[in-house]
Order: structure tokens, then sequence, then C-alpha cells
């Protein structure tokens, strides 16, 4: 199996501070069944900012002392990218998930659409497919009320602040979630959010996203070893369970 999403590289982001809680996560995951681990940091500009060298670094150390510790779990490059203000000031150096087109995006609740679209036409552009980090936890995408998008991504360009207030007859009700779907975007779905982690309304959203066929790659966002714990491995369970109902998963 293959985790798309996790934050298990030591000091990068807000996952594990030391190489030796590193390797207990490769320790669980591996027992777990995984074979292959994305190693995802965030990208977040003055917060978490490491370069893309930087990661690639840190993967070959870390692989290295799981070699040396016997441990049989391959790791890959990638980013977790945050769809904010300042996104499109790395759109030159971005950090697909390794050997894919895929770049692992999280829209952050409080995003308009403008600037959803905005990011993602430019993901495209680039010749990449935008991977929808847990879009379950997304409210602009499990609430209806928010999903709603110009007529024309020009629309943004033409008018200023003032102008798009005044022309609120402009937008038309249509789900983004459908939109996404429609420009073949990739959805990753947080083991955790299926075993009820994050609580019940996130974990009902997951269950209507994979009845609904929605997700594409399973990820575990596990920041270190305790949130292993938390939902136990419980990833044998959700795993076997999305495995049989929907065989386009991408677990391998």
């Amino acid at each position: 199996m293959i985790d798309y999403h996790c934050h298990i590289l030591p000091g990068l982001d807000d996952g594990p501070s030391t190489m030796d809680e590193s390797v207990k996560m490769a320790k669980m995951l591996s027992a777990a069944g995984y074979s292959t681990v994305y190693c995802t940091p965030h990208k977040v500009k003055n917060l978490y900012d490491r370069s893309n060298d930087a990661v690639r670094r840190s993967i070959k150390e870390m692989q290295r002392e799981l070699c040396r510790q016997g441990i049989a779990l391959r790791l890959l490059a990638g980013r977790e990218y945050i769809l904010d203000n300042h996104f499109l000031e790395y759109i030159n150096d971005l950090m697909p998930l390794e050997g894919t087109s895929y770049l692992l995006i999280e829209i952050p609740s409080g995003s308009y659409q403008g600037m959803i679209l905005d990011s993602i036409t430019a993901i495209l552009h680039k010749g990449l497919t935008p991977m929808i980090a847990h879009p379950e936890r997304c409210r602009i995408l499990t609430d209806q009320r928010n999903n709603i998008i110009p007529k024309s991504l020009s629309f943004f360009r033409r008018n200023s602040i003032y102008a798009k207030m005044r022309l609120e007859y402009s937008y038309q009700h249509i789900d983004l979630l459908e939109w996404l779907l429609q420009i073949d975007c990739a959805f990753q779905c947080n083991a955790g959010s299926l075993s009820g982690t994050y609580g019940r309304s996130v974990q009902k959203a997951s269950q209507r996203f994979l009845n609904n066929g929605i997700y594409t790659h399973l990820g575990t966002d596990a920041h270190d070893s305790f949130f292993l714990e938390k939902i136990n491995l419980n990833l044998k369970h959700v795993n076997s369970c999305a495995s049989k109902m929907y065989s386009s998963l991408a677990f391998e």
C-alpha cells in the first residue's frame, strides 16, 4: 500500500522533530502494510518554508537510516501546498509527488472562490494534476452553500472589488466539487476521517465522498506516532473496507 500524504520527515514542519520519532512512525506504517510513503511537508510562506532541496536531502538521510535498521519502507518526495495568497509565488518551483504529475494541495476552509480558481488554473497550466488533500475536512467543499463560482474566470480580472459587490447577479450557484471533478482533479482521503478521528461530521462527509466514488487516493496525514496510535492503525481496517468498495482507489 501507498501512503500519499504523510508528514514523516524530521524538523521540516509540524511533523516529528527528531529522526527517532520519524523512524518510529516508519516502523508503524511498515507494520500496517505500507510499502511506500510520500513525504509531504507543508509549504506555507513564512511558516514552513524550507526548500525543495532540503526535502530531498532529508529523504535521503532518513532512507539511509531505515535501510540501516532494516525497515522496508520506500520514501518518495512531495509537498503539501496550501492555496493561500502566497501560493502563486511558488508556481515555477513546484514539487509534485515524485514520479507523478500530482500536486498535493490543501484548500483552507476560509478560501474564496477566485483564489481557488486562479491557483488551480495555474497548476493545470504547468501540466500538473491537482490532488485535493482531505476534501472531507474542507468546509467550502462539504457545505453546498459555499459552492459558488463565477460564470467566467475572466470576471475576476475585469472587475474591481466594488464592481464585484455590485454585480452579484453575475454569479451562479455551481457545485465547486463538481467543477473540480470535471477538470479531473484527484482527491485524497485521510484514513483517520473514515475512522472518525476528526469527529462525526468529517466522518460523515468522508463516507459520502467514498460512497460517491470521489476519492482516488488515500493518506494518513500523520504528523507523529501518537496520531498513528490513535487511528491505530485502524488503517488496516479502513484500507481493507475502502479497497473492497472501490477498486479504483490507489492502493498497491
